[in-house]
């Protein structure tokens, strides 16, 4: 094993804490949440596992793109993924290892479980996975408006 396998080995064994099988779901504790996952729609890889989401939070305005990292992810089948009870605007399977998910608009700020789902019927719940912020308006928000630096008045010198 080279230091680069033990090292990735000992990353990996620090974001998962626990793991249990009962009566066919996988139930893990990754970066302080919990995963709840059906067993079995893999491929001879293996079953997909879920990793990491980034970035863990967004506006609520919606359409940040999230990306769900993992492993062996089918790119012959689609997913479904949910913020909450809302479903992301659009889901990419860039590669087995990441879905990138578009978070949907929502009306209040706070925490929200992300909810996958492969069409093949796994799926895979991770607990408070990504916060909701109000992160105030746009750029264009208040253009025109008379204040700060762009209302001073130009000095020769």
């Amino acid at each position: 094993m080279t230091n680069r396998h033990r090292a990735l080995t000992a990353s990996l064994s620090s974001l998962v804490a626990s793991i249990a099988v009962v009566g066919g779901l996988l139930s893990t504790t990754l970066l302080g949440t919990t995963v709840l996952a059906t067993s079995a729609c893999g491929s001879a890889k293996g079953d997909p596992a879920i990793l990491n989401v980034d970035p863990r939070a967004g506006a609520t305005i919606g359409e940040q793109p999230v990306k769900i990292l993992g492993t062996n992810f089918r790119t012959d089948i689609g997913y479904t993924v949910y913020f909450g009870t809302k479903r992301a605007g659009s889901v990419t399977i860039l590669d087995p290892q990441t879905l990138l998910a578009v978070t949907p608009q929502v009306d209040e700020p706070g925490p929200v479980d992300i909810t996958i789902r492969a069409d093949n019927g796994p799926a895979w719940r991770i607990t408070k996975a990504f916060r909701y912020e109000n992160m105030g308006g746009s750029v264009v928000e208040g253009l025109g408006e008379h204040t700060g630096p762009s209302s001073a008045k130009k000095q020769n010198y």
